[in-house]
């Protein structure tokens, strides 16, 4: 059951956190409003865009960097009650510093939880709205490179294959269409149409020709109107150029696009690192807390200024590792598993070692 001493730890922790998330958070909104102001002014971007561009920015700002608020927030309660004595209070009255961590460790599990949740339900279409802002109204870019798309190569199966000379993705129309079977590096079939239609959930080719090849190098043709092509099953949308990057988007897209990737046979080892890492990272907020209190537990580091730089530099070694690790493991220098989970694992070892080891 949750204990006065438990609410006293959480309300200081989310206080704490509160202070940190508005504090750096403001200061990287404002750090990136500067780097803009050029494009802001270039382009004759209306105040109203800015500010809704900045409110999903915050969004962002929350999603990439919430571990590290969660470690600086814990530091500074911590190292706050340490430098009261307040810490050294509890531990005379019989409370050991494991029963200290505890809610902690509880609080963040749930916010790890509603972190995951959040950048994979709430983020994503928010941050679209955001990048739909920075490409169209800031920067001035046109629709129709994401709306019209030319030369789609797309595999059915291993040798069944097709192609799409251009594709409107609003319309759902398109011109030049090549469908290809092959069995033993022969081809068998080539279907072509100068129309392709998606209607009503379905692919269409108009004014074609069939033309089919058998094994006594024997050709036969037949031309049609319209004809039905059921094994196609990409949607319109899978053809589209994305707006923005795999992080960007939820784990149910990403995994949809690495099931894509895989059908018509291209590369998705950096997809799929990048999918693991969608569970991987809301984690860390549970890991640095058990590296943190330990730290900030000990009433000589209890001040403010060293916990700032005990965050920063943790924060640091987390972040530069981590991302050495992910490039590893694009580069296939380092197993998958290593890339997505090295540094987790590496930092839950030391954080269990410095909790044993603390003052109880």
């Amino acid at each position: 059951m949750i204990k006065k001493i438990d609410l006293y730890l959480l309300k200081s922790f989310f206080l704490a956190l509160a202070v940190v998330i508005v504090a750096i958070g403001l200061t990287i909104i404002v750090i990136n409003a500067v780097e803009e102001l050029r494009d802001f002014i270039d382009h004759k971007v209306p105040l109203s865009s800015i500010a809704v561009y900045y409110l999903y920015f915050g969004g962002w700002v929350i999603k990439s960097f919430f571990p590290m608020f969660v470690l600086l927030a814990t530091l500074f309660s911590i190292s706050t009650m340490a430098r009261r004595n307040e810490l050294l209070a509890m531990k005379t009255s019989g409370i050991s510093l494991y029963r200290i961590i505890l809610p902690y460790l509880l609080v963040t599990v749930l916010l790890s939880i509603g972190h995951l949740y959040y950048n994979e339900y709430l983020y994503p279409s928010a941050n679209r709205r955001r990048l739909e802002i920075k490409e169209f109204t800031i920067e001035k870019r046109s629709m129709r490179q994401f709306k019209h798309v030319s030369n789609v190569y797309r595999q059915i199966r291993p040798g069944y294959f097709y192609t799409i000379g251009g594709f409107n993705i609003d319309r759902g129309d398109g011109k030049d269409l090549k469908v290809y079977k092959t069995s033993q590096n022969r081809i068998n079939q080539i279907i072509t149409a100068s129309i392709v239609l998606y209607l009503d959930h379905r692919w269409l080719a108009k004014n074609g020709m069939v033309r089919t090849f058998d094994d006594s190098a024997g050709e036969s043709f037949s031309e049609f109107t319209e004809m039905a092509l059921p094994d196609i099953q990409d949607k319109p949308e899978d053809f589209s150029k994305r707006i923005g990057k795999p992080e960007d988007m939820s784990y149910d897209e990403l995994r949809t696009y690495i099931g894509l990737m895989k059908r018509i046979g291209g590369p998705c080892l950096h997809e799929s690192i990048d999918l693991d890492i969608k569970l991987a990272y809301p984690l860390a907020s549970v890991i640095v807390v058990l590296i943190s209190i330990p730290f900030a537990s000990n009433p000589r580091r209890g001040s403010i200024a060293i916990s700032v730089a005990a965050g920063a530099l943790i924060s640091l070694v987390y972040f530069v590792l981590f991302r050495v690790l992910q490039s590893a493991g694009y580069n296939e220098r380092v197993p998958k598993e290593l890339a997505v989970w090295g540094v987790n694992a590496l930092f839950f070892v030391i954080g269990m070692a410095a909790v044993v080891k603390a003052r109880k």
